[in-house]
């Protein structure tokens, strides 16, 4: 009986999370129309067609999945043009998703956000978790893109370049949050309002740059390039967490708001990234001297922290 359900669960593996990816961008596209349609009008109800085509791109790259591991099963190997047919796939599905994201949020932002009413179900906060439903859809499709083991060397590659993801999207929701104060949008610096939408909106479109270091190296088969680490590297510190660090200041120390315990979050991480910048940079500019035994030492470059063949 136990042999039984382990194999029915061996089946059925993949369709959990591919289920449960599709229910939740069902969810999150129609409370986004819904707000969309109650505070513009029914013609805002249009962007359905958007959905459809994120939902078409959706399976065709589930499908891209199941022929790759089905194929992986049958012959104990993997095809070259399989897995990039599957992990391009999901690269362009997720860019897609993103910039509808990104209309629907600038639009919500920009006309209506500060008359949602606090009292109401459908309010900033039920407007704020569908919006980060975007993190979890960024983690359940990325678990359908590869088959890497936990605890594997692939695993902590994949875990390297996007385990931040899902905390970076949280982080632009909530540096949206005084948009939904009316009094305060009238205080606020000329401008700053489109600034932080767009600093939300760029942070919901690069994740497609891991996506795309993990597709160009097949998900760990292949070593990563020291310039792709560096871009990484790079927008992860200074395009994702320093624009999100300036708006904050600027709101607390100028308009006296409160807050946000992610300010902490990006300190910490621009701390972290420019360190291991500055360590990298000094390892490699120090050439040993000529004849000395250090020279049988390999060196250790960025690329190296990423290579886990």
């Amino acid at each position: 009986m136990a042999g039984l359900c382990i194999k029915c669960c061996r089946s059925v593996k993949h369709l959990p999370t591919r289920l449960i990816c599709v229910l939740i961008i069902l969810l999150q596209a129609a409370g986004l129309d819904y707000y969309l349609v109650t505070y513009k009008n029914l013609n805002w109800a249009g962007w359905a067609a958007a959905d459809i085509v994120i939902l078409l791109l959706l399976l065709i790259t589930f499908y891209f999945g199941y022929r790759f591991h089905r194929q992986q099963k049958a012959s104990g190997g993997e095809d070259e043009e399989d897995i990039e047919l599957h992990t391009r796939a999901g690269v362009v599905t997720w860019f897609v998703y993103a910039a509808v994201l990104c209309f629907k949020v600038s639009y919500a932002f920009k006309d209506f956000s500060h008359k949602l009413d606090e009292n109401d179900f459908f309010g900033p906060n039920t407007l704020k978790t569908t919006i980060a439903l975007a993190g979890i859809v960024f983690l359940i499709l990325l678990t359908t893109l590869h088959d890497a083991k936990p605890g594997s060397s692939r695993r902590k590659y994949i875990d390297e370049l996007t385990g931040t993801v899902i905390f970076d999207i949280l982080d632009c929701v909530d540096s949206m949050e005084i948009l939904f104060d009316e009094e305060a949008r009238r205080s606020i610096l000329p401008s700053l309002d489109d600034t932080i939408i767009g600093i939300a909106c760029i942070n919901f479109l690069l994740p497609t740059i891991p996506l795309i270091t993990l597709s160009r190296t097949n998900f760990g088969h292949k070593k990563l390039s020291q310039k792709m680490v560096i871009l990484h590297k790079v927008l992860l510190a200074f395009i994702v967490n320093l624009p999100l660090l300036i708006t904050r200041m600027v709101v607390w120390h100028g308009m006296s708001h409160g807050i946000s315990i992610f300010s902490l979050k990006n300190i910490i991480v621009i701390g972290i990234v420019s360190y291991d910048l500055y360590e990298t940079h000094e390892s490699e500019g120090d050439e040993p001297a000529q004849g000395s035994t250090a020279n049988n030492v390999p060196s250790y470059g960025m690329e190296d922290r990423y290579n886990y063949s």
